[in-house]
């Protein structure tokens, strides 16, 4: 009977729980702080990031301008120059002085099947301005020439309606572009400029 009294052997037996309790706790507390050491200090779980929005496709008007030296009509004599961008286009005139040629038809703002890309070039040496249009590597690299960047994407194939984009060339120092109903076409090849071929072809 004397054992359920406080003061019998019962009481050391609680003692000795105590003590295991108390072991416990401050394992698991020692466990938290160290959890806690390796926290980046006020970091917050961060979401997965969305995926991006995938960009629209567009069309942009590729237009050609020229600049005439000394008033001369002589493409020979001309620098032209491509641009899809309207700021570009705006400069062009106002700043640099060319003159708007013609709409050569549009192509796409994004990379897609069965497109290339077009990059706008610009002679190194030339005393007056001098670009050209070029897909193809060996063209881009080009020692001779800086590359500008892409200024759009063309087809690679025509699809209905599409008009093939040809680069004219005259002495490898000008370039011009037209398509197959530019009026212009005659006027070049009447002064030694002669077809690189097709780039590609643009929706009209």
């Amino acid at each position: 009977m004397a054992a359920l009294f406080p003061w019998s052997d019962g009481r050391r037996h609680v003692k000795r729980f105590t003590v295991r309790i108390g072991l416990a706790g401050a394992l698991a507390a020692a466990l938290a702080f160290a959890s806690m050491t390796y926290a980046t200090p006020g970091a917050l779980p961060q979401a997965e990031a969305a995926p991006a929005a995938p960009v629209a496709d567009e069309l942009v008007t590729l237009q050609e301008f020229a600049t005439f030296n000394d008033g001369a009509r002589d493409p020979r004599d001309t620098g032209f120059y491509f641009a899809t961008k309207q700021s570009e286009a705006s400069a062009a005139v106002n700043k640099f002085h060319f003159r708007k040629i013609e709409d050569l038809g549009r192509v796409h703002t994004t990379p897609g099947a069965n497109r290339a890309a077009v990059h706008r070039l610009r002679l190194k040496s030339s005393e007056h301005p001098s670009y050209l249009l070029a897909i193809s590597d060996r063209d881009i690299r080009n020692t001779q020439c800086i590359d500008e960047g892409i200024i759009g994407w063309i087809d690679n194939s025509p699809e209905i309606g599409d008009h093939p984009l040809l680069r004219y060339s005259y002495n490898n120092t000008r370039w011009a572009a037209a398509v197959d109903t530019s009026p212009g076409q005659a006027a070049l090849i009447a002064h030694g400029f002669h077809s690189d071929g097709p780039i590609g072809f643009v929706v009209p």
